[in-house]
């Protein structure tokens, strides 16, 4: 008796958890959460992550630099940012869009 009780609880202060920071912010608590498990695929995604964000980086820094006037720094930041799309694509691996089909679930 007292376990469904206290199921009962636990599943009514879930559902008033979500009514009043909203289904987007649980969502997202607990998508950070999972990533931080010690995990592989946890571990990969924080790596597809940091590589996401330095192509990122690198296409802002490389659209404020001049191709004619500055060649060299354009071409070094070209190179960089050809290196990192290569990583980039290279580590797409399959578990990564596990990761994504997992987070549409929560």
């Amino acid at each position: 008796m007292a376990s469904i009780l206290l199921w009962t609880f636990v599943l009514q202060l879930v559902i008033h958890v979500i009514n009043t920071f909203g289904a987007s912010s649980v969502n997202e608590l607990l998508w950070q959460l999972y990533q931080r498990l010690p995990i592989a695929t946890s571990k990969a995604a924080q790596d597809q992550l940091k590589l996401q964000r330095e192509v990122l980086r690198l296409n802002r820094e490389i659209s404020g630099v001049s191709a004619q006037d500055e060649f060299s720094k354009w071409a070094k930041l070209r190179r960089q940012l050809d290196k990192a799309k290569a990583e980039y694509d290279k580590s797409g691996w399959f578990g990564f869009s596990h990761l994504c089909g997992v987070r549409d679930q929560l």
